[in-house]
Parts: structure tokens; C-alpha cells; sequence
């Protein structure tokens, strides 16, 4: 049985790797440690008995929510089961982003790193409390309560659309007519 060739995945110079993926990588772990840093300094006294954290009084506050659940409050007290899915989709979601280290796509490379980000954000909540800590409360409309983490997972599913939608289809049909370019002149 033949080894797959990974070379394909990843530049020629090892440094250019290292370079793109480490960056990459202290920008996920400064927006991780934005979201359990907010968790920590803006749930915790909340959720200790301290009042809400009005910033715009009917329209924003900060309240504790413990979100044994999935979004809006779906599959509550299934956290073992969430868990696992987080789990599995983190690790999916890091070995696209390693092997993908050569698409340099700004929607997709933000998307990438804003839904891992927010994945492991979640999931640290999950192992820790066995329930991943909400605070952030748009009075106004209702919304449900959410975190940072949620919101990376947010706008990271938003930039991947975006990137499926105006993107992905362009960037194949170029490689393919290379491809056939490249046929058609040997």
C-alpha cells in the first residue's frame, strides 16, 4: 500500500508553514483567551450574586447563564453528548487548518480560526463545569444568552458561507482549467 503524499498540503519551505500556522495560532489563542478571560472576570462575579451588568439599560446587559444545552438552550443537560461532538468537529476543524495551511483565502483562513477558537473556548467550559458559562443578553430582541466562544463559532460559520458562496467555486475552476492548460501543452 502506497503512503499518501502530503507534501501537496503544505508549502516547500518548512519556515513558511511554521510562519503562516504559528501566527495563525497566537491569533486563536488571543481570541481564546478573550472569551475565558470574559468568562472569568464578567460571569464569575455575576454569577457569585452580584447584580447584572447593565451597559445600555433594555438593550445589553451581562447576566450568568449555565448552558448545559447546545444553542438556544436545544439538547439541555446533554453535555457528555456535546461534549463528544465538540470534541470530535475541534479535531476535524484542526487538521483542516493544518492541511489547508497553503489556501490563503482570508475568509476561509478567519473562519478556520474563529470556529476553533471558539470550539475549544466551549469545550474548556464543558470539562471544567460540566456546562459552558453565557453572559452576554441583547435584552431588546430577546436573543438568546451567548459568549465570546459562541460568537466566534458565529462569524466563523459566516465567513466559511462566505467563502463557499464567492470563493471556493472560483478557486477550483481556476486550479482545474490550469490543470487542463497544463495537459493540453505536453
Amino acid at each position: 500500500m502506497r503512503k499518501p503524499d502530503l507534501r501537496k498540503y503544505f508549502y516547500d519551505d518548512p519556515r513558511k508553514n511554521a510562519l503562516y500556522l504559528g501566527v495563525e495560532a497566537l491569533v486563536m489563542l488571543a481570541y481564546l483567551a478573550l472569551d475565558l478571560l470574559t468568562k472569568e472576570f464578567i460571569y464569575g462575579p455575576i454569577a457569585a450574586g452580584e447584580p447584572d451588568i447593565i451597559l445600555i439599560d433594555g438593550v445589553l446587559r451581562f447576566t450568568a447563564v449555565e448552558n448545559t444545552g447546545a444553542s438556544f438552550g436545544i439538547f439541555s443537560d446533554a453535555t457528555n453528548v456535546l461534549l463528544a461532538v465538540a470534541l470530535i468537529t475541534a479535531v476535524v476543524l484542526l487538521l483542516v487548518w493544518v492541511f489547508s495551511v497553503k489556501e490563503r483565502n482570508g475568509f476561509f483562513r478567519a473562519a478556520l480560526i474563529l470556529m476553533l477558537a471558539g470550539a475549544v473556548g466551549n469545550i474548556v467550559d464543558r470539562i471544567a463545569f460540566g456546562y459552558v458559562r453565557d453572559f452576554v443578553y441583547f435584552e431588546l430582541i430577546d436573543f438568546a444568552v451567548f459568549n465570546f466562544a459562541d460568537s466566534g463559532l458565529c462569524v466563523g460559520c459566516g465567513c466559511m458561507i462566505v467563502y463557499i458562496i464567492f470563493f471556493y467555486r472560483t478557486d477550483k475552476k481556476t486550479d482545474k482549467n490550469a490543470e487542463i492548460d497544463g495537459k493540453s501543452e505536453g
